[in-house]
């Protein structure tokens, strides 16, 4: 199956397709050829031992193999649908 096929079977409703798009971005971290050698430890934001509040942005935390430790944000947008600066305003000012 390719992405444009598997997008497809995304629900529809904007908070689950959010929640699956998450988990999507998630798993393809953790096993896409090219990201998985680099992968130490992947995170759904809620699921992040040092989170230090309510989700505003971070949907994602990464853990590289070097210590490095990366804040994600996945956006399940369609292609006439471009990601903003508004789109990104609170993941930029959430990420440390």
């Amino acid at each position: 199956m390719n992405f444009k096929d598997f997008i497809k079977t995304v629900d529809d409703d904007s908070n689950k397709k959010g929640d699956q798009f998450e988990k999507f971005c998630k798993w393809f971290l953790e096993n896409d050829p090219v990201w998985k050698p680099q992968v130490k430890k992947v995170w759904l934001w809620n699921d992040w031992p040092d989170r230090w509040g309510a989700d505003l942005g971070i949907d994602l935390v990464f853990e590289h193999i070097n210590g490095e430790t990366w804040a994600v944000q996945s956006k399940c947008y369609g292609e006439d649908n471009p990601v903003t600066k508004k789109d990104m305003n609170s993941f930029l000012s959430k990420s440390k």
